[in-house]
């Protein structure tokens, strides 16, 4: 096991060699613009990318690393998706983006290896993402907000109500046009289109899971009711902020005394 890391590390050394000679060559800017950076230091630093692209050893996945124990919150008492429809409740929705224009990049500029230490670069990842329709969010905070954002590719507007929290849906290459909700499933309907994506808000409140230790079961259907697209999200309670807010202050009036 040694030999064989010693080997790719004197692979790796040898690619940073070759790097910077070609780099020479072609008048191009090599790996790192500092002189006093070592041929070491290089090489660790492509580890640690590599390491952040792929996983430790070759092997096939089904699912994201977590998604296994996220899996004990999925909702099992769940039913058709047009049984949602005919039998639950029709809720309001806010488009608060819409481009029906958009299409998906191949790939991103912040989803490079070096950006952010390799944050948003993970391949297998970037395929999961590839794979999907429809995505979820609260705005709890405004770093979660941004990996989620950097992670879809799409930027949109958070209004951090206080007391009636929105659930975030990015629907890409759909053109929605109803959202129901029963027990702890929420629907969203809309014509599959080639290109295009929408943001939209659903209140909290208007949410009635029938378990709330259970997280919701969001799918995205054609207007027949057949799947497109699921996601799973916990589900947070429309007063999120209000409690935050009363927290801080409990926090800063203890600190006080």
């Amino acid at each position: 096991m040694n030999m064989m890391r010693d080997t790719w590390y004197k692979l790796l050394v040898t690619l940073v060699v070759f790097h910077l000679l070609t780099a020479a060559a072609l008048g191009a800017e090599p790996l790192s613009a500092s002189p006093s950076s070592s041929l070491e230091e290089q090489a660790a630093s492509l580890q640690r990318r590599l390491d952040q692209l792929e996983p430790a050893k070759p092997e096939k996945m089904l699912e994201l690393p977590g998604d296994r124990e996220a899996a004990a919150y999925y909702p099992t008492d769940t039913i058709p998706a047009a049984h949602v429809i005919a039998d639950g409740k029709r809720i309001p929705f806010r488009v608060i983006q819409n481009d029906p224009l958009y299409q998906r990049p191949v790939y991103e500029e912040h989803w490079h290896s070096t950006y952010w230490g390799g944050r948003w670069s993970c391949i297998p990842a970037r395929i999961h993402h590839a794979l999907h329709r429809l995505f979820a969010t609260y705005d709890i905070g405004l770093s979660h907000v941004m990996s989620f954002t950097t992670d879809v590719g799409v930027d949109f507007p958070i209004f951090q109500d206080e007391t009636d929290l929105d659930l975030y849906l990015v629907v890409f290459q759909t053109k929605v046009c109803a959202v129901y909700t029963k027990g702890n499933q929420v629907v969203v309907v809309g014509a599959p289109a080639r290109y295009g994506v929408q943001t939209l808000t659903v209140k909290t409140g208007d949410l009635r899971p029938s378990n709330t230790d259970k997280w919701l079961l969001v799918q995205l259907v054609t207007p027949t009711g057949d799947e497109v697209d699921y996601t799973h999200i916990s589900y947070v309670e429309p007063d999120f902020w209000e409690k935050q807010i009363r927290k801080a202050k409990e926090r800063g009036l203890r600190g006080r005394e």
